[in-house]
């Protein structure tokens, strides 16, 4: 091997003093390289040459070096050997004048090559890291700023790590599958990468209309090192390229940016952990038996492969093999019991056969108690660690802090805007929401809080919850209202209370208001960038109404660039922007006299300067530099992740322990949560708590709850486990949320998170089937819509067994009726996949599960205007539930009854169909909304409206009491139609009111309520009902339902030909007509001819049309019909048709 060292425009003269004498033997690094050093001052087999001259770098064996030892390591390697003759990349560039303080122009730089031949200077190529937390680091050794948008981050390591370029299709497919316009948030992502790689990075973003890549020129990626090396041979590669590779993960694939909602990118990046993981422990286990006679190399890899796979019994047995050749038994016995737990716990069996050969290969130790010391060190580390300040001061800010008072200050006089506080992580929004809290006490108020968690985004109304919860800790005396049972089960609530729970966002309002009205009220919430979908909506709901509520004032936190990731709390905050509601406060880093206040209130013995010029004003990375130095550990150029890190490397075992289990559970945690969930004794986790809290670790966080002091200390905790690691822990947390979970409650959504993350697919699947069905309740259809996708997702990989197809039609259902409501959404294309379900269902003898598909498909069918495919559905749904037990049998019949009367078919048939059900539910002693429902409406058929007003009210209350959403829509739909009909148009205000509540709760639009108020308008002589009327029809006819809009324009047409408009007639009745004719509904066609007609020639109904007179005096045709063709001047109310109910009410 043949080096040499090349001086580049030096002026640095040969009198300087080396700062260390490091013996050869110590450069392990280095050693084929020196070994082979023969002289200084020429290239011949190396040298080193300074200037003109200079003192020799070989004296007496030993190797002068300008620097420490362990920066020399760092910046002076060549990372590979290659064979003589062939250059290497540069290794990084010494920089002279921080080693001798000497006016240097360039550095030096180490090349390989043939002797006598000049080597040539190449640029350093930037270098990505994948493995681990995504970092670019250019060409000046730094490392570039990323985007704070996570979702863009991700794009970037995707782009990086594929090496490909993508159609733009694909990449909206797998990040913005929600948007309104995901080539619109693609682009602006983009927008942001292609600044990034603009400097003079070498690699570049490509992109055109249709595809993206990035091209990386001669970048260097540690993925594609790493993948270089799988797809050649572990077993060929040399130790040293192996233990280079080891050196490359520095952390799990693209650490920190999982986006569990963007599933199909979750799950490459998970198959993509995966491989780098299994890669790893083959590497890892290749070291070892290689190294297997040099135990002291050997064990730092049995150690990191244990640490990678908790359940490697290869991993084990190693450890305990080489401890006991290293001559250290109890640690070898100590290792082995321990293994023994896990195997036991884990795998619910002893270990193998290899674990058990180390362990008997074992000598006795000659020493009793040798492990005394590591333990009583461990201990005087923990009494001797520095207890944090109570509290971090309020250092600057002066501006902010004056906003702040100003808006508190008024808010007793007038509703307040709401105060949106942004920044990057560490900078103190959290801390400003402390000092928002304290200005509401001292302005004689309460201020309640909470705050939104990354693992909580499928637990609809979450932080909500938690906020309800501080409000009956604070204020116990205050009360909640029952009507709030849907979110905190322990209120309980009787079935009185029960039909007001579409109330949900007006009696959180109400509450509110009711604790403004004594004294001011602030409510913080923080890291409102992880909200969900139903949180985001209430809030927009409960800040626009405190506009008019004194005393009332809201405050947020969020991360600057996430919060653009998250569209319903984007769309949120635009929206109050755009109304003139929001007051944004932006901070920025401190300035140095700031930061050097903060550090010196701290501890003023403390060097501030050298703090203030390594933190560049991030408050948190000062104080955790502060308490670093204060350790005795100052550690220059650190990050604060290295710094938090620096802390939990100086815990036990035990705490670290109980630190790791608090991360992985994700949220605010109480003893007794951590005790259920880990394997903790009481008096051990109480003691690793208080350490926790007195190192600064974690904080109370109200009641008997504890949080992270900050969300980085739990990141940085979280991501130091490895990927198998932290399956394991979340299958624990998994198992036992569980049975909470199966009783409903907001621990569903914590089951979800956590099952997912164990790569559980059958609890997964379960968890989404609960929670989805709690979020219907909770009128939070777009969470329900995304766990059905991803219960979906999870049952697809689970084996071909019965349970398999009942959990997949559970999960249509949901799917299906997470899109219905006033809104009248178009339901999913998913008509193949409930048929290939139900299909299976009846072929394995299923018949409550096919029952259920046949009902979804007549939804889609009747949605899509196919009568005969959703009238054989529904019959189909019949046949198969008579051979389920009775209960079920008589859910089915009437179901199909009820169906049958929508469609306006089959109506002699529902009659039988109605009498059957009812008969059943008798002799059961049973009342079902079903059967209310049908009843209702063959009572209407035949023009008993009264009759049929008291069935309709029956089914919703008893649709409210189950908490049926998707009925409890319809029964209201049909009553406020049936009120109209009926001319009592105050209770089908009422009635329109709820649907338009309920509507704005969950995003919808109300088209058919609005047309139903516009023609009330038109029937009480309303100058502008024209007008509404129209506007109402066109919102209709975007809907595309053609059921509703055949009514409205039927009853529109029916009021102007009794009004004399002849015109009008025509142009509605017409269009009636063609839709009608669309769909089949043989009562809006007969209606819309005779109005036809009779605007054709001023006739009675006995002019009509042969078609149309035949049949008036059969039951082809309901009551309102006959009724129309008999006198078609008389107005023409109609009934619009509900979809079929898409499951059996249990």
């Amino acid at each position: 091997m043949r080096w040499r060292v090349r001086m580049i425009s030096c002026s640095v003269t040969p009198a300087f003093t080396p700062q260390s004498d490091i013996p050869v033997s110590m450069l392990r690094e280095r050693r084929p390289v020196w070994r082979h050093i023969s002289g200084f001052d020429r290239f011949v087999d190396g040298g080193f040459a300074v200037g003109g001259g200079g003192s020799p770098p070989l004296v007496e064996g030993r190797l002068l070096v300008l620097c420490r030892i362990e920066w020399f390591r760092r910046r002076c390697r060549c990372h590979r050997l290659a064979p003589q003759g062939c250059f290497a990349r540069p290794c990084s560039r010494l920089n002279l004048p921080t080693i001798v303080g000497a006016p240097v122009e360039t550095g030096v730089e180490l090349y390989r090559g043939r002797a006598g031949r000049p080597a040539m200077q190449r640029p350093i190529p930037l270098q990505v890291r994948l493995l681990g937390e995504l970092q670019l680091v250019g060409a000046d050794g730094k490392a570039l700023a990323l985007p704070a948008s996570r979702k863009t981050r991700a794009l970037l390591g995707y782009l990086i790590a594929t090496g490909q370029v993508h159609r733009r299709e694909r990449l909206c497919d797998l990040f913005w599958d929600g948007p309104d316009d995901p080539r619109a948030e693609l682009r602006w992502s983009l927008s942001k990468i292609r600044a990034l790689l603009g400097d003079g990075s070498r690699a570049r973003l490509v992109a055109d209309r249709e595809r993206v890549g990035i091209e990386l020129g001669d970048a260097l990626v540690d993925h594609a090192v790493v993948r270089s090396l799988a797809a050649s041979s572990v077993s060929a590669a040399t130790t040293e390229v192996l233990t280079e590779t080891v050196a490359l993960f520095g952390g799990e694939f693209l650490d920190g940016l999982d986006l569990p909602l963007c599933y199909r990118y979750q799950e490459w990046c998970i198959a993509e952990r995966e491989a780098m993981s299994q890669l790893r422990f083959r590497v890892l286990a290749a070291l070892i038996a290689r190294l297997e006679d040099v135990p002291t190399d050997a064990l730092p890899y049995a150690y990191a492969l244990v640490a990678a796979d908790p359940l490697s019994e290869t991993g084990h047995a190693a450890v305990v093999r080489l401890l006991g050749k290293m001559g250290r038994t109890n640690d070898a016995l100590v290792h082995y019991e321990r293994a023994h737990r896990i195997f036991e716990a884990e795998l619910g069996a002893p270990p193998g056969e290899e674990l058990k050969a180390a362990r008997q290969a074992l000598r006795p130790s000659p020493i009793a108690g040798a492990r005394a010391a590591p333990s009583g060190t461990a201990r005087r580390t923990l009494d001797d660690a520095p207890r944090p300040a109570a509290s971090v001061p309020m250092v600057g800010r002066d501006a902010e802090r004056a906003t702040i008072d100003r808006l508190v200050g008024m808010a007793a006089d007038s509703g307040q805007d709401v105060i949106l506080v942004t920044g990057e992580p560490g900078v103190g929004k959290s801390h400003m929401l402390g000092y928002f809290s304290e200005r509401v006490a001292a302005a004689g108020g309460r201020a309640f809080s909470a705050r939104a968690f990354e693992a909580e985004t499928a637990r609809s109304y979450g932080i909500w919850i938690d906020l309800l919860r501080s409000v009956q800790r604070q204020r116990p005396r205050h009360g909640l209202p029952s009507v709030l049972g849907p979110l905190l089960p322990e209120l309980g609530g009787g079935e009185g209370g029960v039909g007001d729970r579409t109330q949900l966002f007006d009696a959180i309002v109400d509450l509110l208001y009711g604790l403004a009205a004594d004294e001011p009220v602030g409510i913080a919430l923080d890291d409102v960038q992880w909200l969900d979908d139903a949180s985001a909506s209430l809030l927009h709901y409960v800040a626009r109404r405190t506009e008019a509520a004194p005393g009332l004032v809201i405050a947020c936190a969020a991360r600057s660039g996430e919060v653009e990731d998250n569209i319903a709390v984007s769309r949120v905050l635009r929206s109050l922007a755009r109304d003139g509601r929001l007051t944004e406060i932006e901070l920025d880093t401190l300035s140095a006299e700031h930061t050097a206040e903060l550090v010196r209130r701290l501890d003023p013995a403390l060097d501030a300067a050298q703090i203030v010029a390594a933190s560049d004003g991030n408050p948190l990375f000062a104080l955790e530099l502060a308490r670093a130095h204060l350790r005795g550990d100052p550690g220059p150029g650190r990050t604060v992740k290295a710094l938090i890190e620096g802390q939990l490397a100086g815990l036990t075992d035990q705490v670290r322990e109980t630190l790791v289990w608090a991360a992985a559970h994700g949220r605010t945690f109480t003893p007794q949560d951590l005790a259920r969930l880990g394997p903790f004794d009481a008096a051990g986790l109480l003691m690793a708590l208080g350490e926790l809290e007195r190192r600064g670790l974690v904080r109370p966080a109200g009641g008997d709850a504890y949080d992270f002091t900050h969300d980085l200390v739990r990141q940085v905790t979280y991501r130091s486990l490895s990927h198998p690691r932290r399956k394991l822990l979340h299958r624990h947390i998994a198992r036992a949320l569980r049975p909470a979970a199966e009783r409903g409650g907001d621990a569903a959504a914590d089951l979800v998170h956590h099952a997912v993350l164990a790569e559980d697919d059958e609890m997964a699947a379960r968890a989404c089937i609960v929670a989805g069905e709690r979020a219907l309740r909770l009128f939070a259809n777009a969470e329900a819509a995304g766990l059905a996708e991803r219960g979906l997702r999870h049952v697809a990989r689970l084996p071909e067994e019965p349970e398999k197809v009942v959990s997949r039609i559970a999960l249509l259902k949901i799917r299906v009726l997470a899109a219905t409501g006033p809104g009248l959404r178009s339901l999913p294309p998913i008509e193949d996949e409930i048929a290939d379900a139900t299909t299976a269902a009846e072929e394995q003898g299923l018949q409550a599960a096919a029952a259920t598909g046949h009902y979804l498909l007549s939804i889609l069918h009747q949605q899509a205007g196919q009568i005969e495919q959703a009238e054989a559905s529904t019959l189909r749904a019949a046949e198969i539930g008579r051979n389920a037990d009775r209960k079920i049998q008589a859910h089915q019949l009437a179901n199909t009854a009820r169906c049958l009367l929508e469609l306006e078919t089959e109506i002699a048939r529902a009659r039988e169909l109605i009498a059957e059900a009812g008969d059943i539910a008798q002799s059961l002693g049973t009342e079902l909304c079903e059967l209310h429902w049908a009843s209702g409406l063959l009572e209407r058929w035949n023009g008993r409206q009264d009759q049929a007003a008291v069935h309709l009210a029956r089914s919703l209350a008893l649709a409210r009491r189950s908490e049926d959403r998707w009925r409890e829509y319809k029964c209201l739909t049909w009553l406020a139609t049936l009120h109209f009909e009926m001319a009592r148009y105050a209770d089908m205000h009422a009635r329109c009111e709820e649907l338009r509540s309920v509507a704005e709760r969950i995003g919808e639009e109300t088209p058919f309520v609005d047309a139903l108020q516009a023609l009330t308008a038109l029937m009480t002589a309303d100058d502008a009902a024209d007008e509404a009327l129209e506007s109402a029809l066109a919102r209709l006819r975007a809907a595309d339902d053609k059921s509703y809009l055949a009514y409205a324009l039927n009853s529109a047409a029916s009021f102007y030909c009794r009004a004399g408009r002849m015109e009008q007639v025509r142009l509605h009745a017409s269009e009636a007509l063609t839709v009608a004719s669309k769909i089949r509904r043989r009562c809006e066609i007969a209606i819309a001819k005779a109005l036809l007609s009779a605007a054709a020639n001023g006739s009675s109904a006995a002019e009509v049309d042969d078609d149309c007179r035949a049949p008036i005096e059969l039951e082809d045709f309901s009551a309102r019909a006959r009724a129309v063709l008999r006198q078609p001047a008389e107005p023409a109310r109609s009934v619009p048709t509900a979809a079929p109910t898409p499951g059996l009410q249990t």
